[in-house]
């Protein structure tokens, strides 16, 4: 048995992480002593342990990372092709935040006078946690804060950030839109993770490219052509 000091070297997975994967399930020690808690791990984990520093080293949320973990390789090539997608989503944004940076450096920064206001954050009611943390990371990329129990739309400060709250379920759906840079392939990707369609991507004359699903909750969520 290595002691977790041995075991983090040999994985390449920080002390701290490791306490973390154990206490959500991710990867247990063999051995928890019941009196100093020091745990033990056999040699033969560290395999396990390099797969999910590998995982994690390319952001994939842990959810999906469970999935990988317990399921078969068919099971894998879909999780990673969904984290492919929303990666290049998140590519997608950050070169046209480095467009606005590089405008900035030319042109200077606007300070436009705040004349009304946006909404910046919803709450909405969930039956079970983990599923909706994995179709609103799966489908939109959106960043998880566990000690807030939120996710976060965009980057603060900016136009785009937007704050998406859980709350425990009470019968109450909430109704609201998402901009996104490709609504085809983000309406696809949300049928396969647990949505219903509520209308089919369509042209408006009047507004953006636009469908409505229903997230697993029931909330109804516009997506909006950027």
């Amino acid at each position: 048995m290595w002691n977790i000091g041995a075991f983090a070297m040999a994985s390449s997975l920080s002390i701290n992480a490791l306490r973390h994967y154990d206490e959500i399930g991710i990867l247990r020690p063999v051995q928890v002593d019941p009196v100093t808690g020091y745990r033990r791990y056999h040699p033969d984990q560290v395999a396990q342990a390099r797969l999910i520093c590998s995982l994690r080293a390319v952001d994939l949320p842990i959810e999906q990372l469970r999935q990988i973990l317990d399921g078969t390789g068919a099971d894998t090539q879909a999780t990673l092709r969904r984290h492919r997608s929303t990666l290049a989503d998140r590519a997608h944004e950050l070169r046209e935040m480095v467009k606005i940076v590089d405008g900035y450096l030319e042109r200077g920064i606007p300070m436009e006078k705040v004349t009304g206001c946006r909404p910046v954050q919803i709450w909405i009611g969930v039956r079970d946690r983990s599923v909706t943390i994995e179709f609103y990371e799966s489908v939109f990329g959106a960043r998880y804060n566990e000690s807030y129990g939120q996710f976060e739309f965009g980057t603060w400060p900016g136009d785009q950030f937007f704050l998406l709250t859980l709350k425990d379920w009470e019968g109450d759906k909430a109704h609201f839109g998402l901009l996104v840079n490709d609504l085809d392939s983000v309406h696809k990707r949300a049928l396969e993770a647990g949505a219903t369609e509520f209308g089919p991507p369509q042209d408006f004359d009047t507004q953006p490219r636009t469908s409505f699903i229903d997230d697993p909750d029931g909330h109804r969520i516009h997506l909006y052509q950027g």
